[in-house]
């Protein structure tokens, strides 16, 4: 899943560099981009959890969806800890737009297929089920489909983004 992960990363630093000028979107960028770092720097470790590795991907979804959904908390709570200006007006531009919320969702639905596969893989560990299918049918398709969806909506954020800020677009046409 490298391939995919590394166009995710890629939208998430042209998002940052295109929508630079808006708070909210600079803010949603640098949150991802600290949760990729993250993410691809522990996951050398993780994956030798074998059984329990699922779970670790249940727990940095969640965290996650929490980091995109109470971003302009955390700005908040930031500003008031560092009183650095930027997160005063991340917390002051904060918008849950609607290709956020279909991050959200892509983020829930492999939340979902994360903890299925743990499961699954738990039972099949302890000879309840003969065969997981989720793990061996299931998982890499869906996830490949559901971080290129991520990256669709990112993509919409961006151009969301920047026509909202006056950026040429040619509509009626």
């Amino acid at each position: 899943m490298h391939a995919v992960e590394i166009v995710l990363s890629s939208i998430a630093f042209v998002g940052l560099l295109l929508t630079w000028k808006d708070y909210n979107a600079r803010w949603m960028f640098i949150i991802l981009g600290v949760f990729q770092i993250v993410e691809s720097t522990s996951e050398p470790v993780t994956i030798q959890w074998t059984r329990h590795y699922y779970l670790w991907c249940v727990a940095l979804n969640a965290l996650l969806l929490a980091l995109i959904l109470f971003r302009g908390v955390l700005a908040d709570k930031l500003f008031t800890f560092t009183k650095v200006r930027f997160f005063s007006n991340a917390r002051s531009h904060y918008q849950l737009t609607i290709p956020e919320c279909a991050i959200c969702v892509t983020v829930l639905a492999t939340t979902v297929l994360s903890l299925c596969a743990w499961a699954e893989i738990q039972l099949y560990y302890y000879d309840i089920m003969s065969y997981p299918f989720i793990y061996h049918h299931i998982w890499k398709p869906a996830q490949y489909s559901l971080h290129i969806l991520e990256s669709l909506a990112l993509i919409t954020f961006i151009t969301r983004t920047l026509r909202s800020h006056g950026a040429p677009h040619y509509e009626g046409n």
